[in-house]
């Protein structure tokens, strides 16, 4: 004889995980790449910073600026980083561009800054 249990609801334990898994899975990836999207951008901006910082000093060259960008860059957070920085007698221009080390999509990081060039001015 056999008994009939009307309190089992819902679904298995292998049916629940089975179901489960690549949800988990696919949002562990997601945030995996979130987080490599974001540290990618904060290095390219760092290195923005410091380029554009470096290049604009009294007596400065750009090759200076250049250099100290591709410095703080070379972290592993980018692949294929490249470093525009321009000099001018006002302002200094510093563009770092790479691109994100990823897991799901690829991702194009630039970021530019901008600074006052230091300059000597009469009274």
């Amino acid at each position: 004889m056999s008994m009939r249990r009307d309190d089992e609801r819902g679904l298995s334990t292998s049916v629940q995980a089975a179901l489960l898994f690549p949800f988990a899975l696919g949002l562990f990836l997601a945030l995996l790449q979130w987080g490599l999207v974001a540290w990618a951008e904060s290095s390219a901006l760092a290195a923005a910073q410091q380029g554009a910082s470096v290049a604009a000093r009294l007596d400065a060259a750009a090759g200076e600026g250049h250099a100290a960008a591709l410095g703080v860059a070379d972290n592993g957070s980018l692949t294929s980083v490249t470093a525009h920085v321009e000099r001018g007698a006002r302002e200094t221009r510093a563009t770092v561009t790479g691109r994100a080390v990823v897991v799901l999509w690829p991702r194009e990081v630039s970021k530019t800054i901008v600074v006052n060039t230091e300059r000597v001015t009469r009274p």
